[in-house]
């Protein structure tokens, strides 16, 4: 079918069940004879896979067959011969089958329509005498060429000592295999951190094993313009260059050429590249070059922190949509994608609501509001493409104000977004942070949690689930430089992989788990530099209240780690950890993992260093009472925490923060009994990028009964709101030896963002971490 600018969605859709329903009748046919086969570390894996005893020898004398007139592209037979080559004192010859029909001594390689193999799937068989691949694309038998060399033991991801390999062994099976889903992605942020054009390709080469088949290229951003655009030739002489705060100039960005080449690999590796071109937010890098498609006019700085800017494109300004339809249509002579992302993600109303411009586009276009004016500008947008022939995606922000008619919803706040898109006939692609950000931590978003994802969210019917394209898992990159992106993706990405390819009935995590560690060896010798499984240190925490201690337990997130740790008392001492550990009074448990490897690349693997923070004030273990709910996503572990002795650090991601939206925040503890109190204090964190500030005051109180309470102090905020670092503050006052039951504190909220954030008018945080009395 013929997807050009005529087709409708409908007909996208059409295409998309013809590619699903072969996998949808087969998955239950196999499932009935698919054994376990453990016995080989498959990732993803297959739909079926049958191991059979003995081994097929592949060496100088075997050739490579392409059968009769199948069309097998002279590309995928030379990939196959020049995969063997690269690792033996071989390269095997190609020749064409000329009609045998069991070639001994062979890989014979089959392309045809009538095969009866999904679009991308693929069959192998191996036999002592040869192998055989079929399928019907040219993808399948290049996904059947990765299990093939999967097969094959790790050493033969080396060329080291290839002179003197003579041979490798095949071992028999029989797979028959096919994707669950059609969009197995990688988002890769090369903006905040720029990615030299050889790690993108071996980020390619990498994803391309796992049979994934998107790379998302994430190309500009606030902090940085990545593609040469030869109409606007600021965009890379200032916009991809930023001033870091120590006065040093960072930045880079791919010529046309690079990315054709780019393109051109990752299509022989059948993985297309899909480019995202950020707007009308997240625009910053653009504006620096081209101040005059904003509100204001400028002047602007390509960013150097990051963050969500209120700078964006400006939606009443024609020059912007001549800019942009000109960006994009060299974006289109570079990327033969059938998509082009555009975000529209985390886009500030802000100055549109005080632009004259913006506000009369808004009346003469009948909008009612700025959403609306973010919806009429995204279907703009898409008009031009699908002028073109593309399909526009974009961020689940696209929905607000209305979704544009031909769009595809990438859903990142949730499954909410790709269900909304799929109920009103809207292909969707879900990478949620719940699941798919791998820039978070392992603490945050583990192996086992990774594979527990779903892309179809659970609500939908199965009429409205084909809408749901696949997933992606997102690499962004504010704080992942290029040396530590490997080790956020690995072994998280394998997870993923096998959750977009293969059918839910067949997967398990015990199984996954056991194949992943047979699979380490091969990223050992392909020199990648993976990550832990899970938070390598937890501290597992017992309040022993006779004490008034903290008994602390270390434990690993996976097996074969061992710890160390620097007790409070002697700080600068290291230690290794051999059980429990008291804790008295106030101080920091600093505590680290570690497994020495020596086939690992790099070696040792270490965590980084986790603090423990403790408090044992007089007010542990008193009851809590809260004046408003705290927000479900930083409970801290519920009301209790606020009196567990357990302190925050200045990631408010730790745990250890509650944090209250747009409210004031009222805590009340209860000490059980009167007595004498010398001080009461909390702790409180801000970090302006992420809307957290310090509350404009707190007030506290005392109180013998519960219900008449004395203010003690108030104290005011003198912290700067515009410190872009993140810090905590204790807001504290001696009481001067009174005497009450009951505590109270008051912090009131700033509320929005000032008119200078970047979030100006969005609601703003409070995070508290512990109320303290003495």
């Amino acid at each position: 079918m013929n997807l050009g600018p005529a087709a409708s969605r409908r007909d996208r859709v059409i295409v998309h069940l013809l590619v699903l329903v072969p996998v949808l009748v087969l998955a239950p046919v196999l499932a009935l004879v698919s054994p376990l086969h453990a016995q080989q570390p498959l990732i993803p894996q297959p739909v079926r896979a049958v191991m059979q005893p003995g081994a097929f020898h592949f060496d100088a004398s075997t050739t490579i067959l392409i059968e009769g007139d199948s069309g097998v592209p002279a590309a995928t037979a030379g990939y196959l011969a020049e995969m063997f080559g690269r690792v033996s004192s071989f390269t095997p010859k190609i020749a064409a089958n000329g009609g045998v029909t069991n070639p001994r001594n062979s890989v014979l390689l089959s392309l045809r329509s009538e095969n009866g193999v999904h679009p991308e799937g693929y069959m192998l068989r191996v036999s002592p005498g040869g192998a055989v691949l079929r399928a019907s694309t040219e993808a399948g038998l290049f996904y059947g060429i990765q299990t093939l060399r999967q097969l094959l033991p790790p050493r033969f991801e080396s060329a080291e000592g290839r002179d003197t390999v003579r041979g490798w062994d095949l071992p028999c099976c029989m797979i028959q295999d096919a994707p669950r889903f059609r969009w197995r992605g990688l988002l890769l942020d090369c903006c905040r951190h720029f990615m030299d054009v050889e790690f993108v390709k071996r980020t390619i080469d990498l994803i391309a094993q796992l049979k994934m088949n998107r790379l998302h290229w994430h190309l500009t951003e606030d902090q940085g313009w990545r593609i040469e655009i030869r109409k606007y030739p600021l965009l890379t002489d200032i916009g991809a260059w930023r001033t870091e705060p120590d006065g040093s100039r960072y930045g880079g960005y791919y010529t046309q050429d690079q990315i054709r080449d780019v393109v051109a690999y990752a299509a022989v590796r059948h993985v297309t590249v899909v480019p995202e071109i950020e707007m009308p937010g997240h625009s910053l890098a653009a504006l620096a070059a081209y101040p005059k498609l904003s509100c204001t006019g400028g002047p602007f700085d390509v960013a150097n922190s990051w963050g969500v800017f209120k700078d964006i494109y400006c939606a009443g300004n024609d020059d912007t949509f001549t800019f942009l339809a000109g960006v994009l249509t060299e974006v289109m002579q570079l990327f033969p994608s059938q998509y082009i992302h555009i975000g529209g993600d985390e886009a500030p109303k802000f100055r549109w609501e005080h632009c004259d411009l913006c506000q009369a586009r808004m009346a003469a276009e009948g909008l009612a509001d700025e959403e609306a004016l973010q919806s009429w500008f995204i279907a703009r947008i898409e008009r031009f493409l699908n002028k073109h022939g593309r399909w526009l995606i974009g961020w689940d922000e696209i929905l607000q104000g209305g979704l544009a008619p031909n769009a595809t919803v990438q859903s990142w706040q949730g499954l909410e977004g790709a269900a909304a898109a799929a109920r009103s006939g809207h292909t969707a692609i879900v990478s949620p942070t719940s699941h798919a950000y791998f820039d978070y931590p392992v603490s945050s978003i583990d192996l086992e949690k990774v594979y527990a994802f779903d892309p179809v969210p659970p609500e939908l019917t199965a009429a409205d689930a084909v809408y749901i394209l696949g997933g992606e898992c997102n690499m962004w990159t504010e704080r992942a430089p290029q040396r530590l992106v490997e080790s956020k993706l690995y072994p998280r990405i394998l997870a993923m992989a096998e959750v977009l390819w293969a059918p839910t009935w067949q997967r398990t995590y015990g199984d996954f788990h056991r194949r992943v560690q047979n699979y380490y060896p091969r990223l050992d010798t392909l020199g990648v530099r993976y990550g832990f499984e899970a938070a390598p240190v937890r501290f597992d925490i017992r309040r022993d209240s006779a004490q008034n201690a903290l008994i602390v337990a270390l434990s690993a997130g996976q097996p074969g780690l061992r710890f160390r740790y620097f007790d409070p008392s002697d700080p600068f001492t290291e230690r290794q950890y051999d059980g429990s550990i008291t804790l008295y009074g106030t101080g920091t448990l600093r505590a680290f993992a570690e497994a020495a490897d020596e086939r690992r690349a790099g070696g040792t693997l270490r965590s980084d260093t986790l603090d423990l923070r403790y408090d044992l004030h007089a007010g542990v273990g008193a009851a809590v009472t809260l004046g408003q709910r705290f927000s479900a996503s930083y409970s801290a572990g519920g009301a209790d925490a606020m009196a567990d002795g357990l302190r925050g650090t200045d990631n408010f991601r730790d745990g250890r923060w509650q944090g209250y939206e747009a409210k004031d925040v009222e805590i009340t503890l209860d000490l059980g009994s009167e007595r004498f109190i010398s001080e009461l204090s909390a702790g409180f964190l801000q970090y302006q990028p992420a809307w957290i500030f310090m509350p404009r005051s707190v007030t506290f109180s005392i109180s013998r009964d519960g219900t008449s309470f004395t203010d003690v102090f108030t104290m005011e905020n003198d912290e700067s709101d515009r410190e872009e670092n993140a810090f905590t503050r204790e807001f504290g006052v001696p009481v001067g030896g009174q005497s009450a039951r009951y505590v109270r504190l008051r912090a009131k909220t700033i509320g929005t963002c000032p008119d200078w954030h970047p979030g100006a008018g969005g609601k703003a945080w409070i995070f508290i971490d512990e109320f303290v009395v003495r």
